[in-house]
């Protein structure tokens, strides 16, 4: 209540602003419509005819959360709303408005069909509102027919598309397969292979090396017959690897064997003749020319058959020769005639490879693209993600909150918001409002504390509360027999000196000398004599002390008290000599009332808090902010004077804490606030509106 009493012109204008608000707004959505929806379910999984692809499988749930987005969106286009209103056309059902253009309705339609998804299922609801019930229903299946439809063709993306690519590039593929076989056909039949795989050697290589192989034997064998008739014909004797020799052949021939023998035999009978005989005998002789005939004889033989021998031995190394030569000669010219087919059998074998690794490059391609398209084929006609739930029903009963509702509500909600803002305002006010915000903040708790004097009870009260701080400064003056306290605020307007003149003159009314002294260089106050030397003249030395001493009338008390002075652009100065005065001012005074600048914006503050060493702070609520009084004690942290007091000047009545207007009102009445309140605060408000309307009624009646 506080805050709506502080703040009413604030609630009063957010009461009327919300109610302006939403008086049309209440109006225009109160009023009562129609409503018809169906329901289609999105699966998580795509609902296959024969085979699945990742393509259109979800990898998580936001992927599927997306997806149902999609979907919801997908069921506002433009080309979906279109073909729905086709098809009510061409079922004779004429929902669009006349004088309203294709297009137009659409776009509102666009605006008016509602798609959410029903929590903790896969089904989606699209909903459709009207004043009027007729078609609602057409309308609203129409619409989902046609996403149904639309999401069939796009579901795999591209379908018809993909499906014309694939064709397309598999009866490509299958005209180049064609073509590279007829190629190889023909390279197959000019190198005599029927087979071109991984594994086959080029037969070309194969027959090169049997060729040379035989060319390099055929050359070996002619060498060796060359190099047989040469040593035949060198030393008239055959080589070992040609067989038996001359010599063998003539002592093995039967014939010559024979004709040896009997030479022998001959020989042997010959001999011993012609041993006996003596040599003149007649005998010995002629058996002696026989023994030389028949051995000649047997030469004879020998040298014929050794020279037919030779003859025919040499004869056949010859012809050896000759056909080792024509042999290694064939040889030769068949190996020439392969090597000169080398270039184009090994191109062409090359070729008939390269082929076939196109072709089956070009098969595996047709082999993918067959695949894709019976899959494109098969699954394109499938159920996929979506199917219709359930078909949207006639609507029967109007729905709606109605305005009368809407009203109350935009009644309370005004009503709500005008007395949260009051109280959202004073929360986020940063300023101390209360003796407790400023204990909390200083760390310290309040040596006297001040309520706003704002009437006669306030005053009386107030009264009481500079007693009690008078007090204070008694019992202080009482435990460290110091009788100088300094007052500083935060900043300037900080009252400060009501408060030090308040309790000079309480003071002075319990029988105690007070000295009012003002050394507030940063803003002098005006209820001291500002035409009369003060304490700046003094520190200046143009006035001793007996000459800035004035009498000062206050609330009927007469008080001694020392103005600054006229010399306020110099600030203080000469601090001995201020120490000289207050060393003066102590010995015929019983207390003596300091005034300082704030603290936050003179520096004076610092040397004369320093100097006097106690020093009151003096906070004025709903002045000064939390910010500024943190830094206050941060500054007088820094500073370490002797003492430190805190009083809290003008709090509002009945703010903070609460117990104020019990407070006061005991106070005053010096009666239990329970026994004076015989009615509650509630209802002593309402009989004060009362009386105040009765007392104007009568003023009324009165001028009548």
């Amino acid at each position: 209540m506080v805050s709506l009493r502080k703040h009413y012109r604030v609630s009063l204008f957010i009461f009327v602003l919300v109610v302006l608000i939403g008086l049309p707004v209440a109006w225009i959505k109160g009023q009562s419509v129609y409503s018809t929806e169906s329901v289609f379910q999105v699966s998580p999984n795509y609902m296959k005819t024969l085979s699945s692809d990742k393509e259109v499988e979800f990898q998580s749930n936001s992927q599927y959360r997306e997806f149902v987005n999609h979907l919801s969106n997908t069921v506002r286009r433009y080309d979906v709303i279109e073909r729905a209103l086709k098809k009510l056309r061409d079922a004779k059902i004429e929902v669009q408005p006349k004088g309203m253009t294709e297009r137009k309705y659409i776009e509102k339609l666009q605006k008016l069909v509602t798609v959410r998804a029903i929590p903790d299922t896969y089904m989606v609801r699209i909903g459709f509102d009207g004043q009027e019930k007729e078609s609602l229903d057409g309308i609203v299946n129409a619409i989902t027919q046609s996403f149904l439809e639309t999401t069939k063709n796009e579901q795999i993306f591209g379908s018809v598309e993909r499906l014309e690519a694939l064709q397309t590039n598999a009866a490509r593929l299958q005209q180049e397969i064609t073509q590279l076989e007829a190629q190889r056909v023909g390279l197959s039949e000019l190198l005599g292979l029927t087979t071109f795989g991984e594994n086959v050697v080029n037969p070309y290589d194969t027959m090169l090396a049997q060729a040379r192989e035989q060319y390099a034997s055929a050359a070996r064998d002619r060498a060796h017959a060359d190099a047989t008739l040469q040593a035949f014909l060198a030393q008239r004797e055959t080589p070992t690897s040609v067989g038996r020799s001359i010599m063998e052949m003539r002592l093995q021939d039967t014939g010559l064997q024979a004709l040896r023998s009997e030479v022998v035999k001959r020989s042997e009978e010959l001999g011993r003749v012609a041993t006996g005989l003596e040599d003149k005998h007649p005998a010995k002789k002629p058996a002696l020319d026989e023994y030389a005939a028949i051995n000649k004889r047997l030469q004879t033989k020998e040298v014929e058959f050794e020279t037919v021998a030779y003859g025919n031995l040499k004869s056949r190394l010859l012809a050896s020769q000759l056909q080792t030569q024509r042999v290694e000669a064939e040889i030769r010219d068949g190996l020439k005639k392969i090597e000169g087919q080398a270039a184009d059998y090994a191109r062409n074998f090359q070729q008939a490879m390269r082929i076939t690794g196109d072709i089956r490059k070009r098969e595996q391609e047709h082999k993918e693209v067959r695949d894709r398209l019976n899959y494109l084929q098969n699954e394109s006609a499938a159920i996929g993600f979506v199917r219709l739930v359930s078909i949207a029903l006639p609507a029967e009963t109007p729905q709606g909150v109605g305005k009368t509702k809407l009203l109350l509500l935009v009644f309370v909600l005004a009503g709500a918001l005008a007395l949260v803002a009051p109280i959202a305002l004073d929360l986020s006010d940063n300023r101390i409002h209360t003796v407790n915000d400023a204990e909390k903040l200083m760390g310290i708790p309040a040596a006297g504390w001040q309520v706003m004097n704002t009437d006669l009870p306030s005053g009386m009260f107030a009264k009481e509360q500079t007693r009690r701080f008078a007090s204070t400064l008694i019992r202080n003056r009482a435990r460290t027999a110091k009788n100088v306290f300094s007052f500083a605020s935060i900043k300037t307007a900080g009252g400060v000196d009501t408060v030090i003149l308040d309790t000079a003159a309480t003071l002075q009314q319990l029988g105690f000398r007070v000295l009012v002294v003002d050394a507030n260089s940063f803003t002098p106050s005006t209820l001291f004599k500002p035409d009369h030397p003060g304490l700046s003249n003094f520190l200046a030395g143009q006035a001793n002390l007996d000459a800035v001493q004035h009498t000062l009338v206050y609330q009927g008390e007469c008080l001694e008290a020392v103005g600054f002075g006229d010399q306020k652009s110099t600030g203080v100065q000469r601090l001995d000599l201020l120490q000289q005065a207050v060393a003066h001012w102590t010995q015929h005074h019983d207390y003596v009332l300091v005034a300082l600048p704030p603290v936050l914006l003179s520096a004076d503050a610092e040397l004369l808090i320093d100097a006097l060493g106690q020093v009151f702070m003096v906070l004025e609520a709903q002045s000064v902010s939390r910010g500024e009084v943190a830094r206050a004690k941060r500054l007088l942290e820094k500073i370490d004077p002797e003492a430190v007091g805190l009083f809290v000047n003008s709090i509002p009545m009945f703010e903070g804490g609460g117990y104020m207007q019990e407070l006061l009102l005991e106070t005053l009445t010096k009666n239990d606030f329970k026994h004076f309140m015989s009615l509650s605060n509630l209802r002593l408000q309402v009989e004060l509106l009362r009386a105040r309307w009765v007392q104007n009624r009568m003023k009324k009646q009165a001028r009548a």
